[in-house]
């Protein structure tokens, strides 16, 4: 497996100015250390007036993992926790396309507490399946690569050139990413832009990171371990005590859990 410890930078879209986002970047480290982290220079701007609405009935559709996204919680992952009736303000896009994978994902990883990537999600794409981000290339362009195959890609802004995908998730044979954008391709079911794909390399980038926070910083608590996990996956070692990590990135983050939790009926952790 590639190195794990996984790095984040922030950028905006030139396409969708009014969101911020984040992109993942790597370093080195064990498998068993895959993370995610934003780098210096990042800004996570999530407004204060998050997101409201109903969902567009949007109807259930399954990716090429075989995971149902449940875009109308027509019951395809029934019962759905996470699920607000919401929209982005941004774009309308109903913030529940993508409980299924991410109630997978976070089962999987043994995540406590899978509302937190919904808000992710929302932080680093509004939602937005095919977003591109980090001009800046946080890990570099490997040999062989090309500057657009070394960004930010996806709903959880995933960025393949840092390496750690799990199994090479999102990646060709030949090892550099699958930037197939059109779900009727062939190429779809292991795209990195697939939610199914990009959602798994997002959350174990999270849960490696809780790993190594735990061996780091014994005798924290769960939900502290939480916050200092998602403040790498945005500035990878910003995470200094149980109680000084990436504020910065966290409390926006917060903000979009709270109303989440709020519209769910979830039982939200007290951050």
């Amino acid at each position: 497996m590639a190195p794990a410890s996984q790095a984040i930078l922030g950028a905006s879209f030139a396409a969708l100015a009014t969101l911020a986002c984040g992109c993942s970047s790597g370093g080195s480290g064990g498998p068993a250390d895959a993370g995610g982290s934003k780098g210096p220079g990042s800004a996570e701007e999530a407004s204060a007036t998050l997101d409201g609405g109903s969902a567009e009935d949007a109807g259930g559709t399954v990716d090429g993992g075989g995971i149902p996204l449940d875009a109308a919680n027509d019951g395809s992952c029934s019962p759905d926790p996470l699920h607000t009736g919401l929209t982005t303000t941004q774009n309308g896009l109903s913030v529940d396309l993508y409980d299924c994978p991410i109630l997978a994902w976070a089962a999987r990883y043994n995540e406590p507490d899978p509302m937190v990537f919904k808000a992710i999600i929302y932080v680093e794409s509004r939602f937005v399946d095919t977003s591109v981000a980090c001009p800046n290339l946080p890990c570099g362009t490997p040999k062989g690569w090309t500057a657009s195959e070394s960004g930010c890609f996806g709903l959880m802004q995933v960025v393949p050139a840092c390496g750690g995908d799990p199994g090479d998730a999102g990646l060709l044979a030949n090892g550099q990413p699958n930037l197939t954008t059109d779900p009727a391709s062939s190429g779809w079911a292991g795209s990195i832009f697939n939610p199914n794909v990009n959602i798994e390399i997002g959350i174990s980038g999270v849960a490696g990171n809780r790993a190594q926070v735990k061996a780091m910083f014994p005798g924290c608590t769960e939900d502290q371990y939480t916050m200092m996990a998602v403040g790498n996956y945005n500035s990878y070692g910003s995470t200094k005590s149980c109680t000084v990590y990436n504020t910065a990135y966290d409390d926006p983050l917060i903000m979009a859990y709270d109303q989440y939790a709020k519209a769910a009926g979830y039982p939200a952790h007290p951050y």
